[in-house]
């Protein structure tokens, strides 16, 4: 079983839109509507099979296996998820006629357009000369 890496990062899903924070670089996760759809059901305990046999059911072909597995691995190269010796929740999933709005595309966009702010650390960071916060150089 997967669950979200709770040690490293944040992670939203609202309104089928999941949004994942790594508080360690700064970076932050969009993901297609398939791509959160696939994250939420990982996050409560559906297992690959479980989620390929759903997409199967909405229509996917075959190739959808390999774009599964590699979404799966990214998210863990990413360190989003992390592996679990609990075992996958008994079961039928089913997926939401929302995620298939833009087809079977499972993505990771990556976004790092905030990431100074996001590493600040405004309460620890204070400088009485510099003010507040002092951000953290990159590198």
């Amino acid at each position: 079983m997967y669950r979200i890496n709770e040690e490293k990062v944040f992670c939203d899903i609202a309104d089928g839109q999941a949004v994942v924070i790594d508080f360690t670089t700064g970076i932050y996760y969009g993901f297609t509507p398939l791509g959160s759809e696939v994250l939420e059901k990982l996050r409560d305990g559906s297992g690959p099979e479980d989620i390929f046999a759903a997409l199967q059911a909405a229509g996917a072909g075959e190739s959808v296996r390999a774009d599964l597995d590699g979404f799966i691995g990214e998210l863990v190269r990413k360190e989003i998820l992390a592996g679990d010796a609990a075992g996958y929740s008994a079961g039928t999933t089913a997926i939401a006629p929302r995620a298939l709005e833009e087809g079977f595309l499972l993505a990771v966009q990556e976004f790092n357009d905030v990431q100074d702010l996001l590493l600040a650390d405004p309460v620890h960071e204070v400088d009485v000369d510099m003010g507040w916060p002092i951000m953290k150089e990159n590198g």
